[in-house]
């Protein structure tokens, strides 16, 4: 065939399959087949040209049929959007499937990401949302492919890391950096991709090294129902669950003397050819997940060495076990079964399951009672104690204090504070306090890149100020010196026109020269600043002075609730007690307490002791066993309880739940309503169940306020929302004018609406609100007031968790 034969059949073959590529690509494809032919391997043409269809997103189905016949004939297509090969001749062997192509080259990745951004500008709304999320992961890639080799380094240093969720991007060229034993807290905005990252480092779709064990907790999030809490800890540890399968097999065979092969021959050649099999299944995992991450020769031998322990196993499978298992096999194997079984310290793992169980809050019963019997909340923190358990090379901690009370988030903190020593930790939550303690390091995902920072996020939160402070003087001092020098420029300029005299162009000159040197005189790290140090070609002599953009969180407007003309308690629980109906025993006893109309009441305590089955006595979901509880007959109460968000309806819009409780209301009323929450845009028109937590938690929180409550009562809503969304709630709700009652195990929230400090405003005003501000403690059915501060009453738990059974 001639040179350009290949391009020729190429070109026709995208005709026959009614294939459409840019201009630029179609000329880019033909140049480039025009130096092969058709004699290359299938592999290699597919290879050089598979990208730009998938580009055209042409459907993988259609690619499989299009490679297979190519070069094979002519081709019969039907004119609808599916396609019919015609074609007497098997599809090629050599073509890869789509599963194993070689990880992408950095200029194939741009490829990939402009092609994606044509396609999101293309597509609608409602198609983005509806579809099935689609994770696309890519990182630079070493000339050694360091991150496909097994070391003894456990740190992690990835360069040019690219994601992107149904096309739209979440990190651009970030660099991912983890130092064995740190303890980092990842910080950002909701939707920012926190989770995604952890999700691509934990499930492997960035090339993770492959000698590091790295768990995820959503990982750990799928229960058996029948087992007790205490197994399903214990079961979370793979390697020794599976070394006791093996053992208990055997074990039943052979009794407790493992050299005994005498009895039951057949039955034990069956077991250990099981064994066999299992083990081989195990190792064509990992040779998959190697060839996939390698490329080029490196890459060929992996997928060589892929097909080849796929054919082993294929012919393992197929083996007679009475025929297969040798007398000498057998022995080595049982040996290996016993040797391993006799390494796993039964005793010490299942006092570390209890001791991990019991910190976060479980009780005897609940520990050694199914899982089956316990609810959500109950279960993800069965998924939390699993990943303390297991110990991985890298944990990633996603909300975890989510579901915990103050006393279980107190034992988390000080336990991977003192028991994970070697261990990596990624920790997202938004309670500031937890991450403080708990983190050395934070990692900040802003601008879809990340940064890092050498401290807590609270020192971050101080030095970024600090810088802001010092660039805005900088800034001050450079726009100074700069309206100086074109005075001085202006004033020259005139003199030389008026008298002639040249000198002062030059000196016009040269301060044009030091208005273009004007910007930043010193590093970031304090050096003086030199043109070596900036690499890359400018258009300046320095660096410009930037200002770090601030986060823009939406606000949150609560509305003012009308005047009730009333100055006394809107809330008034005298002597009630409380029982439920299957219960011999009181949940509350005579608990009385009055609530202003301007009051802030917080009610402390660890769970299960009664705050929610108060808050829902209070507001009307249940009634008192004995006692009374009074509430203003035009009160209205806004009642965000811990279930709120569970109530919605997933398959509904956010307009379309809030119109079913308000039927009156139009689209646009809606959205205006939404818009106090910071809740706008296409969010409105996606479906709840794809919506984030934090959003979740706006939209109930917007329905609720609709009727603008008088008081609004509040279990636990800190839950799933970012930092800077937590802060605006706390100004939205420190100008509140109503009443407050509290529930929330987020320190940081309390202290700030508890013991805010008082703002400029009327004194006596602020002194009367400041007067009804009180802590009140839920405690074996008694509420007490607490008369300390919130650091007192963690300092109080701090030390009954140290002195308890649980650390």
């Amino acid at each position: 065939m001639a040179s350009n034969s290949l391009a020729t059949e190429f070109k026709a073959h995208l005709d026959d399959f009614q294939i459409s590529l840019e201009p630029s690509a179609l000329n880019y494809l033909i140049s480039m087949l025009a130096v092969m032919s058709m004699s290359d391997k299938a592999k290699d043409v597919r290879d050089a040209t598979e990208m730009f269809l998938d580009e055209a997103e042409v459907d993988p189905e259609k690619i499989n049929q299009f490679y297979a016949t190519l070069g094979k004939g002519n081709v019969k297509t039907s004119s609808g959007p599916s396609t019919s090969v015609s074609t007497s001749s098997p599809s090629t062997d050599n073509a890869p499937p789509l599963d194993q192509r070689k990880p992408m080259s950095s200029i194939e990745a741009r490829r990939m990401k402009r092609a994606q951004k044509k396609a999101a500008a293309a597509a609608s709304p409602s198609q983005l949302t509806e579809a099935e999320p689609k994770i696309v992961a890519t990182a630079q890639q070493s000339r050694f492919h360091r991150e496909t080799l097994e070391t003894s380094s456990k740190d992690i240093d990835m360069q040019t890391v690219n994601i992107s969720v149904n096309n739209l991007d979440l990190l651009v060229d970030a660099h991912l950096r983890l130092k064995e034993g740190v303890r980092y807290g990842l910080v950002g905005q909701n939707g920012v991709g926190k989770t995604i990252l952890m999700r691509c480092m934990a499930d492997n779709i960035l090339a993770m090294p492959s000698n590091l064990n790295i768990l995820h907790i959503a990982q750990l999030e799928t229960f058996d129902e029948t087992t007790t809490v205490l197994n399903e800890v214990l079961g979370a540890d793979k390697a020794c669950t599976k070394a006791l399968r093996e053992y208990e097999v055997l074990h039943a065979i052979l009794g407790d003397a493992p050299q005994s092969t005498s009895s039951s021959t057949a039955q034990l050649n069956t077991a250990l050819h099981n064994i066999l099999i299992s083990r081989m299944e195990t190792r064509v995992i990992t040779a998959q997940q190697l060839a996939q991450k390698r490329s080029g020769t490196r890459g060929h031998d992996a997928r060589q060495a892929q097909l080849a322990i796929e054919t082993e196993f294929a012919a393992l499978k197929t083996q007679d076990p009475q025929v297969y298992i040798s007398s000498d096999m057998a022995t080595e194997l049982i040996a290996d079964v016993f040797d391993k079984f006799a390494l796993i310290n039964f005793d010490a793992r299942k006092a570390k399951a209890r001791k991990i169980l019991r910190g976060l809050g479980f009780e005897e019963a609940q520990v050694d009672a199914r899982v089956q019997t316990l609810s959500g909340g109950w279960r993800m923190q069965i998924a939390l104690a699993k990943a303390l358990f297991v110990g991985p090379d890298i944990l990633l901690l996603d909300e975890p204090t989510n579901h915990l009370d103050l006393p279980a988030i107190l034992w988390l903190q000080e336990y991977l504070i003192n028991e994970t020593t070697g261990l990596t930790l990624v920790i997202v939550s938004h309670d500031r306090a937890f991450l403080n303690a708990a983190t050395t390091e934070t990692i900040i995902l802003r601008d879809k890149i990340l940064r890092y920072h050498a401290g807590s996020f609270a020192d971050y939160e101080s030095t970024s100020e600090e810088q802001r402070v010092r660039k805005q003087a900088l800034l001050d001092v450079q726009a100074k010196k700069r309206a100086k020098l074109l005075a001085s420029i202006q004033h020259n300029v005139q003199q030389a026109r008026a008298t002639g005299d040249d000198k002062r162009l030059g000196q016009v000159a040269s301060r044009k020269k030091k208005i273009e040197r004007l910007g930043m005189e010193k590093t970031e790290d304090g050096k003086r600043f030199k043109v070596s140090y900036w690499a890359g070609y400018h258009t300046s002599a320095r660096a410009e002075i930037e200002m770090e953009k601030a986060l823009k969180t939406a606000t949150i407007k609560i509305p003012d609730p009308p005047p009730l003309r009333y100055h006394g308690s809107v809330f008034t629980v005298k002597n009630a007690s409380f029982r439920y109906p299957t219960s011999n025993k009181d949940v509350l006893t005579n608990v009385s307490l009055d609530v202003g109309p301007h009051a802030r009441i917080a009610l402390l305590g660890p769970n299960g002791c009664g705050k929610t089955t108060l808050l829902n006595m209070m507001v009307g979901v249940t009634q008192p066993t004995t006692g009374e509880v009074y509430r203003h007959p035009s009160l209205r109460i806004g009642y965000f309880s811990q279930h709120v968000v569970d109530q919605l309806t997933l398959t509904r819009t956010p307009i379309e739940e809030m119109r079913s409780r308000h039927p009156e209301l139009s689209e646009q009323e809606c959205r205006a309503h939404f818009g106090t929450v910071g809740v706008s845009g296409n969010t409105v028109l996606r479906k709840i169940a794809n919506l984030s937590g934090g959003q979740r938690n706006r939209i109930a929180f917007a329905i609720i306020l609709y009727d603008a409550p008088h008081v609004l009562v509040i279990d636990e809503i800190t839950n799933h929302l970012d930092m800077g969304t937590v802060e605006r709630l706390v100004e939205a709700l420190e100008g509140f004018e109503g009443a407050l009652v509290l529930v929330s195990h987020d320190v940081w929230f309390m202290k700030q609406l508890m013991e805010g400090e008082d703002g400029g405003g009327d004194d006596d005003d602020e002194n009367d609100v400041k007067e009804e501000r009180a802590f009140y403690v839920v405690r074996n059915g008694a509420v007490k007031r607490w008369e300390k501060d919130m650091d007192g009453y963690v300092e109080a738990v701090m030390k009954k968790v140290r002195k308890s059974d649980r650390y």
